[in-house]
């Protein structure tokens, strides 16, 4: 085939068009993040005075973009940092202000971390949940009040949704449900009320739920025990009530439940002590009665076991003394009775452990049996 000059000159100009790279973030998302940038105070550290020029996919702090299309993808502001920025100055960081509505206008956004500036207060704008490649939402550490959006389920691809310590209010949204890929949910330290969705079971992909100092009420739904891979849950600081499910300890990973300091009642589930790959369990200040099961093996391996501050009764268990490890253990101030077993790991607790129950005798009291 021969070519002709029209020929060579098509083909220059078709490969300038596909060779064309977007070297500046489109002006909608500038004006969005400028205007981010206008409902926020940030006194001390000057984070927002790199916010300048035309292209904020460069140099602008906290903002990276999509090399293929220059789309602002993430904005990642922490407080508490070990950039430069804030061991220059030797101090973390504070902002006041709130989260403007033009975030929702960054429609690629894939991370919004505004976190730890313990000033930001208002609420979570509504339309953060129409982000559809939203993966990271994380608040923590700061002063936000109102509710959590209803309709938060919409955010499909949200893995990690982190509103910690803040006062937020109102009751989990039933819709969180739907966020199928969730793998971290911490709520904590906040002012959240109601119950526990009773098929919060459906997050199979989660494997953090934190929950506690809050305001919640209501039992622990059964379907939590349907999370395969939920390794760490605490409920503990909140209003809790109603038993333990049983099926809870047969759940396959979990390493750390921490249920302390509600309103549990009812008797301690054996499979919750029979279960060799729980590390930490935390059962104190609740309304827990019954005896103690007698389920523990060389298999035991407990960092942690507090079962203090609860109505349990009868002798501690031997078997206890077959487990394999015990580092803290605290069985005080309940209605225990009996001699204290010999051996480890009694050996190397203190009287406290055991302290203010019914009858119990031997060491490290100094009452004789």
């Amino acid at each position: 085939m021969k070519f002709t000059g029209v020929h060579v000159a098509v083909a220059v100009l078709i490969a300038a068009a596909t060779s064309t790279v977007v070297t500046s973030c489109p002006p909608s998302d500038r004006a969005a993040l400028l205007s981010f940038k206008s409902t926020l105070t940030e006194p001390y550290l000057g984070i927002f005075n790199t916010w300048t020029g035309s292209d904020c996919c460069t140099n602008w702090y906290g903002v990276s973009c999509d090399p293929t299309d220059s789309r602002v993808n993430d904005i990642i502001l922490r407080g508490e940092s070990e950039d430069k920025i804030f061991t220059q100055t030797g101090r973390s960081g504070y902002m006041t202000g709130s989260l403007s509505p033009s975030l929702c206008q960054l429609d690629r956004l894939t991370s919004l971390i505004v976190a730890d500036w313990k000033g930001i207060s208002g609420g979570i704008p509504a339309c953060t949940t129409a982000l559809p490649h939203l993966r990271i939402l994380d608040l923590i550490g700061n002063q936000l009040t109102g509710k959590l959006p209803s309709d938060i389920g919409k955010l499909e691809k949200l893995t990690v949704l982190n509103v910690a310590d803040n006062k937020l209010s109102g009751e989990i949204p039933a819709s969180i449900v739907n966020l199928k890929s969730l793998m971290h949910l911490d709520l904590s330290n906040n002012k959240i009320s109601g119950g526990i969705p009773a098929d919060l079971g459906k997050l199979s992909m989660m494997s953090r739920a934190l929950l506690n100092r809050n305001q919640l009420t209501g039992a622990i739904p059964a379907s939590i025990s349907e999370i395969y891979r939920l390794a760490d849950l605490d409920l503990s600081t909140n209003m809790i009530s109603g038993t333990i499910p049983e099926q809870i300890g047969s759940m396959p990973v979990l390493s750390t439940l921490n249920l302390d300091s509600n309103r549990i009642s009812g008797e301690i589930p054996a499979s919750l002590l029979r279960n060799s790959g729980l590390n930490l369990l935390n059962l104190s200040r609740n309304l827990l009665e019954g005896h103690l099961p007698d389920v523990f093996t060389p298999m035991t391996y407990f960092s942690v076991l507090d079962l203090s501050n609860n109505r349990l009764k009868g002798a501690i268990p031997k078997s206890l003394s077959a487990a394999k490890y015990i580092g803290h253990l605290d069985l005080s101030n309940n209605r225990l009775c009996g001699k204290i077993p010999v051996g480890f790991p009694f050996d190397h607790l203190e009287a406290s452990s055991f302290s203010n129950n019914d009858c119990l005798c031997g060491l490290p009291l100094m009452q004789v049996c």
